[in-house]
């Protein structure tokens, strides 16, 4: 009789051969996905994210507050989407970056509402509008002879807040007191006097096309640079209030300096945060701004008032955006219809 396999007696398999599948050009597919992933990205981002210059004109997408398309000329003018009136009266509205309002389309901002209310009410000008993000009360001191010189006009609203009080330290200057006079100095040799002109050349403005990379790179400017970044030593102590703490003597000082420089010309509409009622205090910003401004004869107004009316009987808020707090941040659309408002009715009644 044969005998049986060893295997068959015992009542188990044979052991199969396993074969090991080998994964050729991983790492090709895994960067191949990558690419298709960052293209994604960037056709999502694109819209909404991203600088694009050109020889007359530079665009900024954004939509951290908002979305929205900003348009500049190079003189660091917002445009206003509507047609300039060549040799035409102008006015001037200047600020911080309620002004350059990255925030909403250019066809909403502060300077194209008034344009068109001057328009349509008979008057043939123009309304420039020039703003740049940290500016505070030293800088429009410093800033004074470039808008001066470079945009004539009878009358500059420059538009102003609770933050623009706080130290004589701003983002480009630094202010003191001679003899009665305010004197601005640039914090670095050569100081540029309002916006920034863009950096870098062909490559560098093709790079901040990008969605990905324009956007990064406001995260870490705006986000996390100035977590560790801090103003030096000598800076602070060469301010009056190192704390932030207001200040009666540095509001006369800044309202001083800002007389000196604009003279007439000049004339300040202050905006407060949102205010919720009419019970509500004044801001102590505000009212050192109103009693500086009348002791040294410059005229002020503040759209608190209209941010109170717009809210109680419209229901709408001044402040904030469908993607951020309510009340919170910059101007929204009708923010800025109310300071064209407040200029429009200024410019009437005087």
């Amino acid at each position: 009789m044969a005998k049986l396999p060893v295997a068959e007696e015992s009542g188990t398999r044979a052991p199969r051969t396993r074969k090991v599948r080998k994964h050729r050009h991983a790492w090709f597919w895994f960067l191949c996905g990558v690419c298709v992933a960052v293209f994604a990205a960037e056709l999502l981002l694109h819209p909404i994210s991203g600088k694009y210059e050109t020889s007359t004109e530079i665009e900024i997408r954004y939509f951290r507050e908002g979305r929205a398309s900003a348009h500049f000329l190079l003189n660091g003018l917002r445009l206003t989407a509507n047609p300039q009136i060549p040799g035409a009266p102008a006015v001037l509205i200047i600020g911080d970056s309620h002004v350059e309002a990255f925030q909403v389309p250019d066809e909403q901002t502060m300077g194209a509402r008034l344009e068109r209310k001057l328009r349509a009410s008979g008057k043939q000008w123009n309304a420039w509008q020039y703003g740049w993000s940290g500016a505070e009360g030293a800088d429009y001191i410093f800033a004074a002879p470039m808008f001066l010189e470079k945009f004539p006009t009878p009358y500059i609203f420059l538009t102003m807040n609770d933050g623009d009080f706080r130290t004589k330290l701003g983002e480009q200057a630094r202010i003191s007191d001679r003899n009665g006079t305010v004197v601005a100095e640039g914090l670095v040799p050569n100081a540029v006097r309002g916006r920034e002109p863009s950096y870098g050349g062909r490559l560098a403005r093709k790079m901040k096309e990008s969605g990905l990379i324009y956007g990064g790179a406001l995260r870490f400017q705006l986000d996390l640079k100035p977590l560790w970044q801090e103003r030096t030593a000598s800076a602070q102590e060469d301010a009056f209030s190192p704390n932030g703490a207001l200040s009666a003597e540095l509001m006369e000082m800044i309202v001083r300096g800002l007389k000196q420089q604009y003279g007439d010309k000049l004339r300040i509409v202050y905006m407060p945060q949102q205010p919720f009622s009419a019970s509500e205090p004044l801001e102590p910003a505000e009212s050192l701004l109103m009693a500086q401004c009348h002791g040294q004869r410059v005229q002020c107004r503040s759209i608190r008032d209209r941010m109170i009316h717009e809210l109680t009987v419209n229901h709408q808020l001044s402040r904030g955006f469908s993607d951020t707090e309510p009340g919170k941040g910059h101007l929204n659309a009708r923010g800025h219809q109310l300071v064209a408002d407040e200029i429009f009715d200024w410019l009437n009644s005087n």
